[in-house]
Formats: structure tokens, sequence, C-alpha cells
């Protein structure tokens, strides 16, 4: 059975993609913490690259006043798709296969993923 990935990027209108942190947190509001809480709770697992999950990994659990998000963000499946990540922590299971064999997989559910480029390292 196909399995829905819910793709969420941070993108602006002229085609800017970047990691979000420092051009988009002065545009942050109540209206967009909704859309991404909209997100979060139709997902029923992450699907991450190496580098979002590795920033996601050593800031979420930690993170305080997070609320029924971060508790939401920190208990959920995720999924990791890279081809040198050797362990990993944070409810996260490595994907190595390819991803179309992986996502046939009944157990991943309904599929979030919050992306931004990255170079690779």
């Amino acid at each position: 059975m196909p399995r829905n990935v819910i793709a969420s990027t941070y993108v602006t209108l002229d085609g800017y993609i970047d990691e979000p942190g420092p051009w988009s947190f002065p545009f942050w509001s109540e209206e967009a913490w909704q859309f991404k809480a909209r997100e979060l709770y139709a997902s029923d697992a992450l699907l991450l690259g190496r580098i979002t999950y590795e920033g996601f990994a050593a800031a979420w659990p930690t993170m305080e006043g997070t609320g029924e998000f971060g508790e939401k963000m920190n208990s959920m499946p995720k999924y990791v798709a890279s081809r040198t990540l050797g362990t990993a922590t944070w409810n996260a299971t490595i994907i190595k296969a390819t991803l179309a064999r992986r996502s046939a997989s009944s157990s991943m559910g309904r599929v979030g993923t919050f992306s931004s480029a990255a170079a690779p390292s």
C-alpha cells in the first residue's frame, strides 16, 4: 500500500532555500506555529536527512517549554536517510535501503518530513 509523504520545506517565493533559522524566524507568527503543529500532528513518523536529524536530535530532547508539540516531536518514530550515519538515537531508524522499498512498509504510516537544503558534508 503506498504511503503519503508530507514534505515541509522552507523556501521563499523567489526560490531561496536554506536552513530556516537565520532568515525565517523574523517572520514567525501564531499562524505559522499553527501550520507547523498541524503538519506534525498529521504525521505518524518523520523522515529526515542526516543533517536535519543531527540538528533536531541535538536540540529537541532537551528543549524546554515545548508542550504537546515537543512531546509529539520527541516520541514519534524517525527514519533517517543516510549513507554515512553509523548509529541513531532519539527513537530513530537509519534507512540505508532505497526509500521506495522502505516507504512501502506498512509500519511507517503517514510520514512527514521537515527539510531544508544543505551542502553535503
